[in-house]
């Protein structure tokens, strides 16, 4: 008999966001310390984290989005792992039922992309280091912003004021 390993509901959603503003501060500290690409992927995991905790707490809306019983399965079983490539299909589905994060995943991906290839032409959006910067902070800023709508009871007060305390400081560095 299969038997689920934890039970997904209201401690994993608190897990996942607790995550995701854990994985927006280590993405600052990283970049301030010249890690622009680990920086990048921890941006990026911080956004998947979000995705999962907003498709455990709209399941039954995104269920009944679902065209054929595959999909019905696959939604219960797999959509809060939030595979990769599977992350702009979840956010056009959570558009549909009024989360609309849609920009924010397509940033997170150009920031995995980047992560990944770095500056290597025909893989990365990216050519220059400000442009990955101004993205990375418009990410952490869209995703402390979505928690703080969709998740406020689970928001760590003292996460946040450092990830704001981060931002404060190297984007005066960078003017």
């Amino acid at each position: 008999m299969e038997k689920d390993l934890y039970k997904i509901g209201e401690d994993y959603v608190e897990a996942r966001v607790i995550e995701c503003l854990s994985d927006l501060l280590l993405s600052l500290t990283l970049w301030k310390e010249g890690y622009t690409r680990n920086s990048s992927g921890k941006a990026f995991s911080a956004v998947k984290a979000l995705m999962s905790a907003l498709v455990v707490v709209n399941e039954d809306k995104l269920i009944s989005l679902a065209k054929g019983n595959e999909e019905k399965e696959w939604i219960k079983k797999k959509a809060h792992i939030v595979p990769t490539h599977s992350m702009y299909a979840i956010a056009q589905m959570l558009r549909k039922i009024g989360v609309d994060i849609v920009n924010l995943v397509r940033m997170a991906l150009d920031l995995h992309d980047y992560q990944y290839n770095g500056f290597e032409p025909d893989f990365s959006r990216y050519s220059r280091k400000e442009d990955v910067f101004t993205d990375l902070v418009t990410v952490v800023k869209e995703t402390k912003k979505a928690i703080h709508m969709y998740f406020p009871k689970y928001e760590v007060k003292e996460i946040s004021e450092k990830i704001d305390e981060l931002i404060k400081e190297l984007t005066e560095g960078s003017e």
